[in-house]
């Protein structure tokens, strides 16, 4: 979380290069300082590179990740690279696909970005203190054709939860958070900046690329008098769509690109807000563009169209086989038992052990237990499957399927018209979406909640591929 200005693309790496020299990121101990009002507030974070985000990392489509982690941590630690379909053996969950890196250790990290879009690296080993404390950055993965655009800008959103002594709170157990919504903080920030104000020109078309690294919090952004349209969910083209009518919603994980465009008639000095406004009575700023410079054109451009579809295998439904899978459990649940590990305890019993989420009736402990376990269900290699996702909690769930991009093909029996793809998709209470994906990538995978304090109180489970 460094001083600094928000990211933006100027360069990238050459499709299939690979440096004599592997680049390395550095897990270690770092401070920010934040300006929040009238407030400057010094925070401790860990932090690749001891900085937060992280440096951002840039590959065209088809091009390597080569680097090496190094742990300077006093805790293990890993790279999960969320979102990218890596081998199994690089997907960074220690116990599961991999050995944990502990303090003073390293691990090399290389694997193919076959799919362009935006994504982003985080821990799985302690994930709540780990990515709350700020281990985090982006991966982008360039188009074959870029979309023409005058500038991209990459825009990370957390959140901290600072206390009236101007310091950081890093207690990220207790049960309180982890039963209910989660961790929220009460600063938010786009880069490590409270608030940041953007130059930007009259007439200039930005595409911006935003990341939820926030705990628990869900993001939708309300842009007025900028215009626009929304053209990728978690890094998967979409038709684009305006940014009116019904909010969109970026769930903790998830992310979204779309392309504004400034107003050719915008004054200099004018300011365009940009806001969060997904609960009710709390609209946070999070950031503005200011105006200043030349005007980039004098006559407005046409809507972008569709970006090329990304190389998935393509669900084949008739006689695809389906898997329900259901959430139960936290505050003002109906969940009254559970199987954790290989013994069924009372709700009463599993909370004194700090876990309270069950997904089809179970808890698995810990990673250690998830690749000790039998796992939530084995799956044959290349055939379809539609995992239908049960809601029985009263809070939303973001859940995240590692491995794979799925297909959103119907939310409470109501089949989409066009099916979407993601890999984050957030379930509300009571709700059922169904999800379609080829399983077409061997190895354990996990499918959790990224609600942090979620995934601490046990909402992770694993499928197996192959």
């Amino acid at each position: 979380m460094k001083a600094g200005t928000v990211a933006a693309i100027t360069a990238a790496i050459p499709a299939g290069d690979v440096r004599s020299a592997p680049p390395t990121l550095v897990a270690r101990f770092g401070s920010a300082t934040i300006k929040a009002g009238t407030r400057s507030l010094d925070l401790p974070i860990w932090g690749y590179d001891g900085e937060s985000p992280g440096r951002p990392l840039f590959v065209n489509q088809g091009g390597i990740i080569d680097l090496s982690l190094s742990n300077q941590l006093l805790e293990d630690t890993s790279i999960h690279w969320h979102g990218i379909r890596t081998p199994n053996k690089m997907d960074g969950v220690p116990f599961v696909t991999q050995k944990a890196v502990p303090p003073g250790g390293h691990f090399q990290y290389r694997f193919a970005c076959e799919d362009a879009g935006t994504y982003w690296y985080h821990p799985h080993a302690n994930s709540a203190e780990q990515i709350g404390r700020g281990l985090f950055g982006p991966l982008i993965v360039w188009e074959e054709k870029p979309l023409p655009v005058d500038r991209e800008l990459v825009w990370m959103v957390a959140d901290w939860l600072i206390g009236k002594d101007d310091k950081v709170s890093h207690n990220y157990a207790q049960m309180h958070d982890n039963s209910h919504a989660g961790r929220f903080g009460n600063l938010i920030t786009v880069n490590g900046q409270h608030r940041p104000a953007i130059d930007a020109q009259p007439g200039e078309r930005i595409r911006l690329r935003i990341i939820n690294a926030a705990s628990a919090r869900i993001l939708s952004f309300d842009f007025p008098g900028l215009s626009g349209w929304w053209i990728a969910l978690d890094g998967q083209p979409i038709q684009p769509r305006g940014l009116g009518g019904n909010p969109l919603y970026i769930p903790p994980g998830g992310r979204a690109d779309l392309v504004l465009d400034v107003p050719i008639e915008a004054k200099s000095g004018a300011v365009f807000g940009v806001a969060d406004a997904t609960y009710r009575n709390q609209r946070n700023k999070l950031a503005s563009f200011r105006i200043s410079g030349k005007q980039v054109r004098s006559t407005a451009l046409a809507a972008p169209k569709k970006m090329a579809d990304n190389p998935h295998s393509q669900p084949i439904l008739d006689g695809a086989n389906l898997k329900t899978v259901t959430f139960e459990g936290g505050a003002m649940g109906g969940l009254r038992s559970a199987m954790l590990d290989d013994k069924q305890m009372p709700l009463r019993q599993l909370a004194g052990k700090g876990v309270v989420w069950a997904t089809n009736g179970k808890i698995w402990s810990s990673l250690e237990e998830i690749a000790r376990q039998d796992k939530l269900f084995n799956l044959d290699l290349g055939k379809t499957y539609v995992f239908r996702l049960q809601n029985k909690t009263a809070f939303p769930h973001p859940i995240h399927l590692h491995g794979h991009s799925f297909q959103v093909i119907a939310v409470n029996g109501k089949k989409k018209a066009v099916p979407e793809w993601r890999d984050t998709v957030l379930v509300f209470p009571d709700e059922k979406v169904d999800i379609a994906f080829v399983a077409d990538n061997p190895g354990d995978w996990l499918m959790h909640c990224h609600v942090l304090g979620h995934v601490t109180a046990g909402m992770i489970a694993a499928v197996r591929v192959g």
